[in-house]
């Protein structure tokens, strides 16, 4: 009888740490890889290794501009019309903080709206473009825009600096907590050392043409590079869309034109070795970086996808935004596995845990 009950418990054991394992395949080796999607009233947590939805931390209202810290165990997230920078703790999937950013003027109320913004490597700084005005009982005067610092223990905002309309995105330099890219209608970079917001890059403006840059999902959390779609109007009229990446660990700027007629993309991610960019709307590419050459255009797979990311070792590509999927495939283009998420999505972010 002891010897069936040794058996019985033998078994039970193996099958627990054959499952423990396969639904934390990274722990192992020291970190633990997660999909955010930011959705409308949550965000949405994921483990691609099961794959699982395993969280949703609730929020107000339709949540953006997510960032994270060097570590990936803190994150920020934009939500409540903008008005709101939530503080979330990645390794319990909970709110630790939320910090609101209208107040009171000595005439009236204040009214800040967050367009862009960073948590520090460290987590003990936020750094957001705001617009803003007063209210004021029959009026409402416009105030100059603005990157704030905002100290994460005291919820104070300790600096500012009057920046220009049109800033939406910003991305530490790696390994340089002091500097912080700044996309609006031009590249900049902010010393927060020296407090100083200088120009690097035009784009808008840029050497070979106007180039327009949709700037909602900024990427980078994971890989060394930042991306975006790009319509570019050049002198002689001619209209190409592309895609622009960032280095950023030298601050190198690429654009890549398409060799397609314009279709209109929302969101683009470059590969690691700079080898495959991918970019999703309503068409899905995969693109020589190079030459720009699509490779292959095929439909997105659940209708209009707003965003696109890729796993950390460069051999998967998730899809999700614009509804309730979550989307796995390889870098061929070929649909693995579709997840039904509890709330449709905005954008994905991928990143690594440290344990």
């Amino acid at each position: 009888m002891m010897k069936k009950v040794i058996a019985v418990l033998s078994i039970w054991l193996t099958l627990l740490m054959f499952s423990f394992s396969g639904a934390h395949t990274t722990t192992a080796q020291g970190y633990t890889e997660r999909v955010f999607v930011t959705g409308y009233g949550e965000l949405t947590v994921i483990d691609p290794a099961i794959p699982k939805v395993i969280a949703s931390v609730k929020v107000k209202g339709p949540t953006r501009d997510l960032s994270f810290t060097e570590d990936g165990t803190k994150a920020l997230l934009l939500a409540n019309g903008r008005t709101t920078l939530y503080v979330i703790d990645t390794l319990q999937n909970k709110v630790m903080d939320e910090i609101n950013l209208t107040g009171r003027t000595d005439q009236g109320m204040l009214d800040r709206r967050v367009w862009g913004s960073a948590i520090s490597p460290d987590g003990s700084k936020a750094y957001a473009f705001v617009t803003q005005g007063e209210k004021r009982t029959n009026i409402f005067k416009a105030l100059p825009s603005k990157i704030i610092e905002i100290d994460l223990q005291t919820k104070k905002v300790t600096r500012d600096l009057e920046a220009p309309y049109g800033i939406h995105a910003m991305v530490f330099k790696k390994n340089d907590p002091h500097t912080l890219f700044v996309w609006g209608y031009d590249l900049y970079t902010l010393d927060t050392k020296q407090w100083q917001l200088k120009e690097k890059e035009g784009i808008k403006n840029g050497k070979d043409g106007s180039t327009n840059v949709l700037l909602l999902f900024p990427r980078g959390d994971n890989s060394k590079f930042n991306s975006f779609p790009t319509v570019t109007t050049y002198p002689d009229g001619t209209v190409k869309e592309g895609m622009s990446w960032t280095n950023l660990e030298t601050g190198e700027v690429k654009k890549k034109d398409f060799d397609k007629e314009p279709v209109g993309m929302f969101s683009a991610i470059i590969d690691p070795d700079e080898r495959y960019g991918y970019s999703i709307m309503n068409h899905w590419y995969k693109v020589d970086a190079k030459t720009g050459h699509v490779i292959k255009d095929v439909k997105a797979p659940t209708g209009t996808i707003y965003g696109i990311n890729m796993s950390t070792d460069g051999k998967k590509i998730y899809l999700g935004g614009g509804g309730n999927d979550f989307i796995i495939a390889d870098t061929d283009l070929n649909v693995e596995k579709i997840l039904k998420k509890p709330t449709d999505g905005m954008d994905i972010k991928v990143k690594v845990i440290r344990n």
